[in-house]
């Protein structure tokens, strides 16, 4: 199951949290609570609120709106976690999730002006409100940016992720009105960095959010935005999250809108890092969709095929890569770019030694693949790496050897961490 990253964080935050306390006798009732709040979340998002309700939920919604919840309980449970003391009754926060889900935009505001006025310390009010910011969100977006846009840049505030999801689901209504209330938080000065450097990531996120919807239906707009920005923060701009809410649909301008934006050696490593993320959240089939999309060259290829494979090896968490998914990933690879794929694949193998692996193991693979490829880029990438420079040089200097073109041997034996 896949959860929306727009609607309810507080699930996610509970979940996560509260998982391996909740005990391992309810796990699998608990699976199931989430299973069905998740599906209802879906229902909700792709049919309204509304609709979502009459299918099937009215007679649990009724119910449940006569429910009060009981903030302070849950202020207990959330102060429980925070001294790592457990969630307590797991069952009890999944219900608040669901209650907060079949609320209209009036009751969550209800809510949170009820949370405003118990005697709770300024943390726990805070958090208490987050757990709702995420549905209104959803669900009356402007609201949210009203109330608590006035915390937008503060890098403090624990409101702020909130308040940029609003903005980002206000500009699908409204993207005038949105780029004006931002531009009107800029010209304020809210935005005004306070670092060394001059560089305000909140106003970045902000944009990126914002730039992301104006993308779809006026990428003119959007492209006006990212050349608004300081070119030093251009780059910033496209690796900050605003991946994930790049769409089959605006692939196409989000690559152009790359490529207008920043200086020619930097677009590869751009497009790199998006396309790594996108095959995270839907491996190599959604990396092809935005390559053929993108119309991504040679060269942007290069990077972000040996992007791909690192993210794609490395996700599978651990210290040791499974043959097969080696094999799968070299198989991509060679569909679209051949070249890049024997360095990528030492190169993933050095960074299993990171992650605690096994130098004995990962040496063994990297010679494997070095005598099935032919090529000696495969032996050389591990070698050269950062990861066995700093973990395994006297287990490393054997393996020299093994490279078959004098040269490279001799360029790799040259290098600092292998003079004696």
């Amino acid at each position: 199951m896949k959860a929306n990253p727009w609607l309810l964080p507080g699930v996610a935050l509970l979940v996560t949290g509260g998982w391996i306390a909740y005990g391992k006798q309810s796990a699998a009732a608990l699976e199931h609570e989430i299973t069905v709040l998740t599906e209802r979340i879906r229902q909700v998002r792709a049919a309204g609120g509304e609709e979502a309700r009459a299918d099937g939920m009215a007679e649990l919604s009724r119910k449940q709106k006569d429910e009060k919840i009981d903030w302070k309980d849950i202020a207990g449970k959330m102060a429980g976690m925070r001294g790592g003391g457990g969630m307590g009754d797991m069952r009890t926060m999944m219900r608040l999730q669901r209650l907060l889900l079949e609320m209209s935009a009036e009751e969550l505001g209800a809510q949170l002006d009820e949370i405003a006025t118990l005697d709770l310390d300024d943390l726990a009010k805070k958090q208490l409100q987050g757990m709702i910011l995420g549905s209104l969100a959803e669900k009356d977006p402007k609201m949210v940016i009203e109330r608590f846009g006035s915390e937008a840049a503060d890098e403090n505030s624990p409101w702020r992720w909130s308040v940029q999801m609003a903005l980002g689901k206000w500009a699908e209504k409204e993207p005038a009105a949105a780029a004006a209330w931002l531009d009107k938080q800029i010209a304020a000065g809210k935005f005004e960095s306070k670092s060394l450097d001059g560089k305000n990531q909140e106003r970045v996120r902000f944009e990126g959010v914002l730039v992301a919807q104006l993308l779809k239906t006026d990428p003119a707009a959007a492209a006006a935005r990212v050349a608004g920005l300081p070119e030093d923060q251009r780059e910033d701009f496209f690796k900050q999250g605003f991946f994930f809410q790049v769409t089959p649909e605006s692939e196409s301008s989000y690559a152009k809108l790359v490529r207008e934006s920043l200086p020619a050696d930097k677009v590869g490593g751009v497009l790199a890092d998006t396309a790594g993320n996108l095959a995270q959240q839907g491996g190599y089939e959604r990396v092809d969709g935005f390559l053929a999309t993108a119309k991504a060259t040679d060269e942007e290829k290069k990077s972000i095929v040996s992007q791909v494979m690192e993210r794609k090896l490395s996700s599978h968490g651990g210290s040791k890569l499974k043959v097969d998914e080696i094999e799968k990933a070299r198989a991509w690879g060679i569909t679209q770019s051949p070249g890049v794929v024997d360095k990528a694949t030492g190169e993933a193998l050095a960074n299993t030694l990171w992650r605690g692996g096994d130098f004995k193991t990962a040496s063994e693979l990297a010679l494997q693949y070095h005598e099935s490829s032919g090529n000696d880029e495969v032996l050389a990438s591990f070698l050269k790496s950062s990861q066995v420079r700093h973990t395994s040089i006297d287990q490393a200097l054997p393996l020299i050897e093994q490279i078959k073109d004098p040269g490279l041997r001799e360029e790799i034996r040259a290098l600092p961490q292998f003079k004696k």
